[in-house]
């Protein structure tokens, strides 16, 4: 009896150390999943913090792909409306009398002459055209509206109206002011927008020659 009460204590001594490994390993599970668990939620926290900002630079990013769109816009828009629409006197005078003259044949009067002038405020570059032309209401209602459809900057500032004589009772004579503004030849070119800024050239070392 000795010999197997003294393997039953052995076995139990064996036992008791097996279960205190075990209970020190499953401390050690417990508190590395505890670890781990706390580790796994600040991660998600920063990447769903990380997530936000990212959508935040990418609102930004877009709102200033979308300003940048609008500013090309608004500069193609400037851009033609100086050069083709003002334009240079030099260049615009000619054809704008050859149009005047031709809107008024087209609805079958003519002007008797005109009378120029320049307009003398600063920044401004315009030529202001009085004349006088005799015909039917629906004539001169056609040659204000033929005015109006001019793609230059053409401004109807003035019309006067009297009537007809006694050969043509029908008929009405009417004196106009009309105002072309040209390109004023002080006005700045327009600075062309660029994406980025250009590269500088590299500083030479001191003491020395920059490269070639």
């Amino acid at each position: 009896m000795s010999g197997a009460a003294n393997a039953f204590r052995d076995r139990k001594v064996l036992f008791a150390s097996l279960l205190l490994v075990l209970l020190a390993n499953a401390g050690v599970l417990l508190s590395y999943r505890t670890f781990y668990d706390e580790r796994l939620r600040a991660l998600v926290s920063e990447q769903a913090s990380l997530e936000t900002r990212r959508d935040a630079a990418r609102a930004k990013a877009e709102a200033a792909a979308a300003s940048e769109r609008s500013l090309f816009e608004k500069q193609e828009t400037l851009t033609a409306f100086f050069s083709e629409t003002l334009g240079k006197r030099e260049e615009r005078i000619a054809s704008l009398l050859e149009e005047i003259y031709a809107t008024t044949r087209e609805v079958g009067l003519r002007p008797d002459s005109i009378a120029y002038s320049s307009v003398d405020e600063p920044g401004t570059d315009a030529l202001t055209m009085r004349f006088a032309v005799a015909g039917t209401y629906g004539n001169v209602k056609r040659l204000l509206a033929g005015l109006e459809r001019s793609r230059r900057f053409l401004v109807v500032e003035e019309v006067g109206l009297s009537a007809g004589s006694d050969e043509e009772p029908d008929a009405i004579r009417v004196s106009l002011t009309v105002t072309n503004y040209f390109r004023p030849d002080s006005l700045r070119a327009i600075r062309r927008v660029r994406v980025g800024s250009p590269a500088r050239p590299a500083a030479a070392p001191r003491g020395g020659k920059s490269s070639r």
